[in-house]
């Protein structure tokens, strides 16, 4: 009767598990199985790619504000835009931009607040949402004095959103951009007929 050594065995099974790991790897298929729960993206329902998705309601005016609407002086102009779609709810859950329309043709609008500077003449606007309304802030400064003119006919476009915060609207898009806050919100515009 012959005996191998135990070595011959070990090396003969070395030589074929690496083949046999192989096959028995490559040839590991069966029926798929059923399918996993999602994964967080962080953001869910609010990716804006749906129009909608996540978001409530959304709508934009254009609020057209004549010369003789600016109160103030040389310190500085201000006005009050009555906006009642500034709820409770908008105001502490939802978010509120404003822009200044700039040109018409074409169309072309800056977000406030807003900064122009030119060698010694600066140019502020900014605004104060409240519960109701917007107020507007207009100043300029020469030469380092305050030296604001009356403000003439304005207009602004104000976007409300309902249900999502302004840091989160941040994260989805340049808020910057009417365009593309337009765009990804799909805003239902009120009242213009600049869309």
């Amino acid at each position: 009767m012959k005996t191998i050594k135990p070595q011959t065995l070990f090396g003969t099974v070395r030589i074929f598990s690496f083949p046999l790991l192989m096959l028995l790897l490559i040839s590991c298929e069966g029926p798929a199985g059923p399918r996993g729960f999602d994964g967080q993206d962080g953001l869910d329902g609010l990716d804006g790619l749906d129009g909608l998705d996540g978001i409530n309601y959304t709508h934009s005016a254009l609020y057209d504000v004549a010369s003789s609407e600016w109160d103030g002086d040389i310190d500085g102009y201000f006005t009050f835009l009555d906006v009642p779609e500034i709820t409770e709810d908008i105001y502490y859950d939802g978010a509120l931009l404003l822009y200044r329309l700039i040109e018409t043709e074409p169309i072309s609008f800056n977000m406030l607040p807003y900064t122009y500077v030119d060698n010694a003449l600066a140019i502020y606007m900014d605004f104060d949402a409240y519960i109701g309304g917007i107020d507007i802030i207009y100043k300029e400064v020469s030469d380092g004095l305050n030296n604001t003119p009356a403000p003439g006919d304005m207009s602004f476009k104000v976007v409300i959103i309902e249900g999502i915060p302004l840091t989160t609207l941040k994260t989805m898009v340049d808020v910057r951009d009417y365009n593309a806050v337009s765009r990804i919100l799909n805003i239902e515009n009120r009242n213009s007929n600049i869309q």
